[in-house]
């Protein structure tokens, strides 16, 4: 019997599969230099009372350097923030980091709530609006505008200062799931059909899931469950705690409830949310005809959970990548993207370092994009050679392309852009991919694999998202009626979700309804459903580049250029997506529906 292999140390890491931080900090003593030396909270005080406190509305200039006084304490306090958490992220385990990204916070915090002030006494200027029409506030004119669009929900300067101090304890249920999903939880090890020993850890999940091997698909899952089961009443007094914080906060800011409070800042109507969920549960039965496809193809009893990662098409070898081949197929891929985009993205893949890519103990699960305007883009990622890593290589590439070019042409405060525009660039990256090896490589095993890659893809993005966000929208209801949380109560809602999603084709076993507890995007609350617009949205812009592809890399530019200059849905209006209409949604089932009657001609 073969044993299970050893997860490196991060120290044993080489250097050229670890992201360069250097742009932020060399190390933790050049960034505790730059954190000592940060003012003092009675200095940030001091200035504010002599030059801005009960002064703003005396001219656009005594407001403009308020404004800017701010950005330049929040570029450094930013600084600080990421590359300690980033450091955290290569190893859960490591102190330093934790100490580090709790000193920073906290600091945050603190220096912040001198700022409590600023929105209340902006919002009291009667000529703001004719002062947003001309220099030196013009620049500014979006942001403002959106403060004055928020007027009802900003509270008293005392207010502001409370929640922003209670703010950081309120981000602990975020990080305590995130130690326990990544530093506490142990699996045991699992046995093949062969008696091969496998390791299941968070990053292996997936990839045993995968396995054409069901004995150790199903293992794999068993062993997973049996874990997280042992933690539901811890994990969902956290989630309760998450959630109802969110609600009462919601509520003090004069929102019906939590989630009009998350889509207001984004100016996302409910109906949007809500919509969403409809046109999927009006399109569900084509998600019951793909798994009926999947139980066809690989011979099943019923489609199982553990099912549903395995490809429908098995090629003599599966597909493996070592991290060059993957990296190169995806600057391929991007090519439609223009020359400047290919060049930008090849230097950060094989000079400039953007990647974390190695496996190593305690590091983050799962995958991320992430950086500081004054630093280049960060990838989070751990290459274990599948095709699923190098759609992720793509996914997250696109958001650091995104970053890129918002950054470059945007100024630091409409550089930021929001999730919901967020996941376009990146779910286009992955389009690009699919439509690159379906074009160049038709007929091949790898191009069947990418049909298969893409049914995958949609139900995982588009569907299971929406079940994700469905789960959210009835959790919230408990928490907005001031009711409670109880095991009980989230995993029946979470089981009849998954019943009704993958309907009589599917069996459910008994660890299905644990799965909720896992999902750390549930703790960025109605976060999720971004990834199904998003991945709507890209779907019709890679399909606009085979019409005519001009247009499509210049409607793809006025997303990536325009940073968080507009509000979301005019950005992508803009861009000729408009998600006040259903057609995206409609149209990307269509596309469903077509890879599902491809698959059932060249796959079954």
């Amino acid at each position: 019997m073969k044993e299970a292999l050893k997860i490196q140390n991060r120290n044993d890491v080489s250097l050229d599969e670890t992201w360069d931080l250097s742009d932020l900090f060399t190390n933790f003593e050049d960034w505790e230099k730059h954190f000592v030396n940060l003012p003092k909270e009675e200095e940030i005080e001091k200035i504010i009372e002599n030059k801005f406190k009960n002064k703003l509305s005396q001219s656009p200039k005594i407001l403009l350097d308020c404004i800017q006084f701010k950005e330049t304490l929040s570029r450094k306090l930013q600084n600080l923030f990421v590359y300690a958490s980033l450091r955290g992220t290569e190893d859960t385990s490591n102190t330093q980091a934790t100490e580090a990204v709790g000193k920073i916070e906290s600091k945050m915090s603190l220096l912040f709530s001198k700022f409590a002030f600023m929105n209340p006494e902006i919002l009291t200027i009667h000529n703001l609006e004719l002062w947003l029409e001309e220099e030196p506030l013009k620049p500014y004119q979006f942001n403002l505008s959106e403060l004055i669009r928020s007027k009802k929900h900003i509270l008293s300067e005392k207010e502001e200062a409370i929640l922003a101090r209670v703010s950081v304890p309120l981000r602990t249920f975020d990080e305590i799931h995130s130690k326990w999903n990544n530093a506490d939880l142990k699996f045991s090890s699992v046995l093949d059909s062969f008696g091969n020993s496998h390791i299941v850890s968070n990053s292996r999940y997936s990839l045993n899931l995968q396995s054409q091997d069901r004995t150790l698909r199903k293992n794999t899952f068993d062993s997973y469950y049996t874990e997280i089961a042992k933690w539901r009443n811890t994990i969902t007094s956290n989630y309760f705690g998450n959630m109802v914080s969110g609600s009462n906060i919601a509520k003090i800011r004069n929102f019906s409830g939590f989630l009009e409070g998350e889509l207001f800042y984004d100016n996302i109507p409910i109906d949007l949310y809500d919509g969403l969920i409809s046109e999927v549960k009006k399109n569900i039965e084509l998600l019951h005809r793909s798994m009926k496809l999947r139980k066809k193809i690989l011979k099943l009893d019923s489609v199982y959970p553990y099912d549903r990662s395995v490809t429908l098409y098995e090629s003599k070898e599966n597909p493996s990548f070592t991290w060059e081949q993957g990296r190169d197929l995806v600057l391929k891929a991007i090519a439609p993207l223009g020359n400047e985009y290919v060049e930008i993205a090849t230097k950060g893949l094989t000079q400039e370092r953007w990647i974390d890519r190695a496996e190593n103990e305690g590091k983050r699960s799962g995958a991320f994009s992430w950086g500081t305007y004054d630093s280049r883009p960060y990838i989070l990622q751990t290459w274990n050679g599948t095709l699923g890593d190098v759609y992720t290589l793509a996914h997250e590439l696109g958001h650091s392309m995104h970053t890129y070019y918002s950054n470059k042409n945007q100024s630091y405060h409409n550089a930021h852009y929001t999730i919901f525009v967020a996941e376009v660039a990146s779910t286009l990256n992955e389009a690009l991919l699919s439509n690159y090896i379906m074009t160049h490589m038709k007929g091949s095993d790898l191009a069947k694999s990418v049909l298969s890659e893409n049914l995958e893809n949609f139900e995982g993005t588009v569907l299971r998202q929406t079940l994700f966000a469905a789960f959210e929208r009835e959790a919230s209801k408990i928490v907005d009626k001031d009711e409670t949380f109880t095991p009980e109560k989230l995993e029946n809602i979470y089981l009849d979700l998954n019943k009704y999603w993958y309907g009589d084709i599917s069996s459910f076993p008994e660890f299905v309804k644990y799965e909720w507890m896992r999902i750390p995007h549930f703790y960025s609350a109605f976060y999720v459903y971004k990834y199904a617009t998003s991945y709507c949205a890209s779907l019709a812009l890679s399909e606009s580049f085979f019409e005519n592809e001009n247009l499509a890399r210049e409607q793809v530019f006025k997303i990536l250029k325009a940073g968080g200059s507009k509000s979301p849905l005019q950005i992508l209006k803009d861009a000729g997506i408009d998600f006040l209409t259903p057609t995206p949604v409609a149209n990307a089932f269509k596309n469903y529906q077509k890879n599902i009657q491809r698959a059932e001609e060249e796959l079954s």
